[in-house]
């Protein structure tokens, strides 16, 4: 029986039929995934959360800068292209 908000195949609902993060691993003989293993992936995961918080509170402020969350927004899509190529790489 699928679980809660998944079809007969075991994907989500209405999604992509891509797996999530999580299931994206393939498996590997010594039962390890290079995803998330990969220490240059956690760290552009670590740096991409900070950036995340950062706009969050710089959009929070009374008078955002502008051009601050600019910059801030496109490190964090550079980023986010970087963790995706890494990912597709697997």
């Amino acid at each position: 029986m699928p679980g809660r908000g998944r079809n007969s195949a075991g994907l989500p609902q209405g999604g992509t039929g891509r797996p999530r993060r999580a299931d994206a691993c393939r498996p590997r003989p010594q039962g390890e995934c290079r995803i998330t293993n990969s220490p240059r992936l956690r760290t552009l995961e670590t740096r991409h959360a900070t950036l995340d918080r950062q706009i969050t509170e710089e959009d929070a402020r009374p008078r955002p800068e502008d051009a601050e969350l600019s910059r801030l927004k496109r490190e964090k899509l550079k980023l986010k292209e970087a963790m995706e190529k890494l990912r597709q790489a697997d």
